[in-house]
């Protein structure tokens, strides 16, 4: 069983992480029942994706091939 730690921490056993199919860097909620706390995870919302919304907007207009190119360098970036 699972002992909470002096930060306040608990470890989520392996078998509730894979129910929830909780991984790594995943937020959770944990709910008030009654006398009972539930603990759910925090399933995704468009307010997560409007930080990247734009992100990518300067290159509106490029082809694919030209991106990578960019991405990659001149071939003699790389030395002989």
């Amino acid at each position: 069983m699972p002992k909470v730690t002096r930060k306040g921490q608990v470890t989520i056993p392996d078998q509730i992480r894979s129910i929830l199919s909780i991984r790594v860097g995943d937020e959770v909620i944990f709910e008030i029942d009654e006398a009972n706390v539930v603990l759910k995870k925090k399933s995704a919302s468009i307010e997560n994706l409007k930080k990247y919304v734009g992100f990518l907007a300067h290159l509106n207009g490029k082809k694919s091939n030209d991106i990578i190119d960019d991405l990659r360098g001149e071939a003699d970036d790389f030395g002989p």
